[in-house]
């Protein structure tokens, strides 16, 4: 049995009606000219918006996409993380319960950060995509607006 590909953020986008097969098209020969991500040059094309692309990559990488803006972050998270461990992995914990901490990231794939949050809190990481704002609006919210 021949393992499975990991398919490809721009199919993703397509299949999902976000993206038409033109638009993958230019993007992939302006990235083969220019260099560059194939997420960022479809956000700078403006052939789709940052919401959609990161709700695509949680389907790549089969971790879900929250969007914080729309949580009410629990302020009492500041004790289970430091601000600075925060700024520096681009992660925040929006909330836990007796077994898991519940942790926003920009870049889930961080198995470092993830098992520091482990040794920092004694609780099991739930790891969500978050954007890159609303992970900073968080921090500033549960670090800097309450204190």
């Amino acid at each position: 049995m021949e393992p499975r590909k990991k398919r490809k953020i721009g199919e993703i986008l397509i299949e999902d009606g976000l993206l038409s097969k033109a638009q993958l098209e230019e993007a992939l020969t302006f990235q083969k000219e220019k260099g560059g991500m194939i997420g960022r040059i479809l956000i700078e094309k403006k052939f789709v918006d940052e919401e959609s692309l990161i709700g695509a990559l949680g389907k790549q990488f089969k971790i879900p996409y929250i969007p914080l803006k729309n949580y009410a972050i629990n302020p009492d998270m500041a004790g289970m993380l430091t601000a600075d461990f925060c700024h520096e992995n681009m992660a925040v914990a929006f909330d836990c319960d007796h077994k898991k901490v519940y942790v926003a990231m920009t870049d889930p794939m961080n198995d470092t950060a993830v098992e520091k949050i482990r040794a920092m809190t004694g609780h099991i990481p739930q790891v969500f995509l978050a954007r890159i704002s609303e992970v900073l609006n968080a921090i500033f919210f549960i670090y800097h607006e309450g204190s």
